[in-house]
């Protein structure tokens, strides 16, 4: 018998509405363009201006958009209405049976189970497909129904901070309001005085009306409601209208070096992290942003960051085209391994900040942006865009008070990390006798270690980088931030680095950007991890669709929750042992004989190769062959920007005609790790591979 357990709500969270999928958009398009929007615009500031088109629209969702009311339901959302009376028939029919035991009572309750669980499981049958046909026609809506089956992170409704206590919607809201804005900080003093470095940045923005067009289409399936109460479909379905207003908003804003201030509104999401639930400071805030406000930055973002990224430090690999995580590991690893081989230590100094975006001084960033070379009204426009921003903190769908943002750079926003980047871009006038890695406001600081001296030499780096961070106001987390040395003899230089005083913790084993690297750079650690986390992955994936149909659905999610986390960074610390490479192609070889099971595709006993060619996979270690050379391919070609990693590819230039036409010259190694260091890899497999052959 189907058991299903239907608990009451805990809170009432009943409320009502606009349901924007069936709004008469053809009416509301046609009450946009009655307003003489040109007229209107220009005859007002941005501020006005902002408030005429949102009065607009909000009057367009009052009149045309129809409200429904939403009353939590104790069903699954699948459950058709004849299901529900059936097992509320159900529940009646059992009570009478138990009163009476009666065998005609028993009779009619035995009948209705029996229609119960035909009806259910055709509902279920009818979910599931719809769930499966939407994986192309909506995807969103697939990984709606995945993310919901996944482990639930609700929060509790009784929760405490330090020695506060909360019960109740609005209570618990404004605690964690009370939580998040205690990560802010006051404005610096004038004091500090940074160096003019003016180079050749725009005063303006350019974009044109095609742009805010496209920025609405990618609205096309975005159900989120912002903090200013508008849908991304109904923004999407009233563009043809909506397109003009908004680019002549945008283009008076940017002139006039005011950024609307219905677009600093925030609404914040507390996403837990890790740790007892009911704590608040294990809650990270995620904000969330009005799509038109978000789609204001990223016109702007386009428009200046070639210039920007010209003058950003080439250490500095976060959120900038051509480069991410694996270039960064990249630049690290090839330093770290071409001292090892050489029987050099090197000492690394691995930091964590204390909430680095939302610390950052609005009036040393506008200085910032100045000295930088920002000319106006674009430095006046960040101002304003930094300035006087608010937010609430949304929990049970209870909005907290509103409170003030006195610092950071907008949570969410496009703009926040190429702004963050500049702020800390001064960095390298600090550092000058180490080396140094950032991926945004991630920072790692090492030097090859010879003798004491050397370690004293990154101890004073890393003082002088303490100090210029705490003159701009970012602080080290000193609990979170660890030490390591790499090497390979038994002969280490110990030495004990620390921060404001205080010792940093030395360890053998650090997890950086997601990969697990040892003291002996063997990442033997890091194949255990991945292959753990893609096995309790893949037992969620094969718990909810071992239903499914469709095989596309199967490997869908197999690639994107499962073979993703065996794959990231492959190129780094592709495994050049037998043992890690077969520990791979074993979670590979499990989902194969889940997904033949479920799709029911007939093949030898532990041989897996029809289900692979059925599903269209090929083998984990010819998919990391293929990344090793895809990543050489874009190297090379300039889609991937890494100097440092381009300068190690070396080409053979044949003096005289060889029948040798191997592209590449690979660097002799005396050792395994060395063989394997990733660029030599690559050139390596390339020489190998017929796409390189003539």
């Amino acid at each position: 018998m189907i058991k299903l357990d239907i608990l009451p709500p805990l809170l009432d969270r009943s409320h009502n509405y606009y349901d924007f999928r069936r709004a008469p958009y053809s009416k509301i398009c046609e009450f946009l363009n009655s307003f003489n929007w040109l007229e209107t615009i220009i005859s007002l500031d941005v501020d006005e201006a902002a408030k005429a088109i949102y009065d607009a629209l909000h009057f367009c969702i009052l009149n045309f958009v129809p409200e429904v009311s939403y009353i939590p339901s104790t069903f699954p959302k699948w459950f058709s209405k004849n299901l529900k009376h059936i097992v509320l028939s159900k529940k009646r029919a059992h009570a009478k049976f138990k009163a009476s035991r009666c065998p005609l009572d028993y009779a009619e309750f035995s009948a209705l189970r029996a229609s119960y669980k035909a009806e259910y499981k055709r509902c279920h049958t009818v979910y599931l497909s719809r769930t499966e046909s939407m994986l192309k026609s909506n995807p969103r809506s697939f990984w709606d129904f995945v993310r919901v089956n996944k482990s639930s992170n609700e929060i509790p409704h009784s929760v405490h901070f330090d020695n506060l206590q909360s019960s109740g919607s609005e209570s618990v809201s404004n605690l964690f309001s009370h939580y998040f804005n205690t990560v802010y900080v006051p404005p610096l003093s004038n004091d500090h005085s940074s160096p003019f470095l003016f180079h050749d940045l725009p005063s303006t923005c350019s974009f044109d009306i095609d742009d805010v067009d496209a920025g609405l289409d990618a609205l096309k399936n975005v159900k989120s409601v912002g903090p200013d109460g508008l849908s991304g479909i109904f923004l999407y379905n009233v563009k043809s209208s909506l397109c003009f207003p908004l680019w002549l908003l945008f283009k008076r804003s940017i002139e006039s070096g005011v950024f609307p201030s219905s677009f600093k509104i925030s609404s914040v999401t507390p996403i837990f992290k890790s740790g007892d639930k009911a704590d608040v400071k294990n809650y990270r805030p995620v904000s969330i942003l009005s799509h038109i406000s978000k789609l204001f930055e990223l016109l702007v973002l386009r428009s200046i960051q070639s210039p920007i990224n010209s003058i950003l430090i080439d250490e500095q690999h976060g959120f900038r085209p051509g480069r991410s995580t694996t270039t960064n590991l990249l630049v690290f690893n090839n330093f770290v391994m071409k001292a090892v081989e050489k029987h050099i230590q090197v000492d690394v100094i691995f930091t964590d900040f204390t909430k680095a975006f939302d610390r950052v001084d609005h009036g040393r960033l506008i200085e910032t942006l100045y000295k930088t070379g920002f000319g106006e009204p674009l430095l006046s426009w960040f101002k304003s865009y930094l300035s006087d921003r608010v937010q609430w903190v949304k929990v049970f769908g209870c909005k907290s008070s509103i409170s003030k943002v006195s610092s950071g750079v907008p949570q969410g926003g496009h703009l926040s990390p190429i702004l963050f980047s500049l702020y800390v871009n001064g960095i390298k006038e600090i550092v000058k006798n180490c080396e140094l890695l950032m991926f945004a406001d991630d920072l790692k600081l090492f030097r090859k270690i010879d003798n004491l001296s050397d370690c004293s030499t990154l101890q004073n780096d890393l003082n002088n980088l303490v100090s210029w961070f705490n003159n701009i106001g970012l602080q080290f987390n000193v609990n979170k931030c660890h030490s390591m040395s790499f090497l390979r003899h038994r002969s280490p230089i110990n030495y004990t680095y620390s921060i404001n005083g205080s010792s940093v913790t030395s360890v053998c084993s650090k997890k950086d950007l997601g990969i697990i690297f040892n003291s002996d750079l063997n990442f033997h650690s890091h194949t255990e991890m991945i292959c753990c986390k893609a096995l309790k992955t893949l037992g969620f994936v094969m718990r909810i669709s071992k239903e499914f149909n469709l095989s596309s659905s199967l490997k869908t999610l197999y690639c994107s929750l499962v073979r993703s986390l065996l794959e990231y960074a492959s190129v780094l610390w592709d495994p050049y042992t037998v043992s890690d490479s077969c520990q791979l192609e074993r979670v590979q070889r499990r989902f194969l004989s889940c997904a033949a099971f479920v799709l029911k595709i007939n093949h030898p006993p532990h041989d897996y190769f029809l289900v692979m060619q059925e599903l269209s996979l090929i083998s984990l270690a010819d998919r990391r062959f293929n990344a090793n050379i895809e990543f050489l391919n874009k190297l090379i070609d300039g889609r991937i920007d890494a100097p440092s990693l381009l300068s190690i590819v070396d080409f053979r230039v044949p003096s005289r005609a060889t029948r040798y036409h191997a592209p590449f010259v690979v660097p002799a190694h005396t050792t395994n790790y060395g063989r394997n260091n990733p660029l030599d890899r690559m050139m390596r497999l390339a020489n190998e591979s017929t796409v390189y052959q003539n």
